[in-house]
């Protein structure tokens, strides 16, 4: 049986700089309160393909979890300027609690990690963004 519900749970519960409002899957809305920004927001990856192997009794899955951080409105303050350096920090520290955390759950390895940040459309707004794909590796 997959494990891969408890690796959205620990990764939801990393804490990293800046950003106090995470949402699991079942607690992500198209809609986001200004108030709640910025907000981390886990999905399964749209771009990613998932893998899956088996050879003899050894089978593995390959995992994309997309944790996509609204950070603020496209047209809010002074643009990029006013939100990257916070943006940067928040990167810095989410690359943190994964180095410290690579095996979330059993059975369970984050081999790899890609972050961006710009603009980003959610439901009906656009937003200055960071959007990061974690690359889980999972053995059955």
């Amino acid at each position: 049986m997959s494990n891969i519900a408890s690796v959205y749970t620990a990764v939801t519960a990393y804490a990293p700089t800046g950003v106090t409002t995470s949402r699991n899957l079942s607690a992500v809305q198209l809609q986001v309160r200004n108030a709640d920004l910025p907000c981390r927001l886990l999905l399964p990856s749209t771009t990613a393909e998932g893998d899956f192997i088996m050879i003899g009794n050894l089978q593995k899955v390959g995992w994309a979890i997309r944790d996509l951080c609204l950070w603020a409105p496209l047209g809010a303050g002074t643009g990029i300027a006013q939100y990257s350096s916070a943006m940067l920090t928040y990167i810095s520290s989410y690359l943190s609690k994964v180095k410290a955390g690579r095996n979330p759950a059993t059975n369970c390895t984050i081999i790899g990690v890609e972050a961006q940040m710009g603009p980003v459309p959610w439901g009906d707004k656009d937003y200055w963004a960071v959007d990061i794909t974690l690359t889980v590796e999972e053995i059955l």
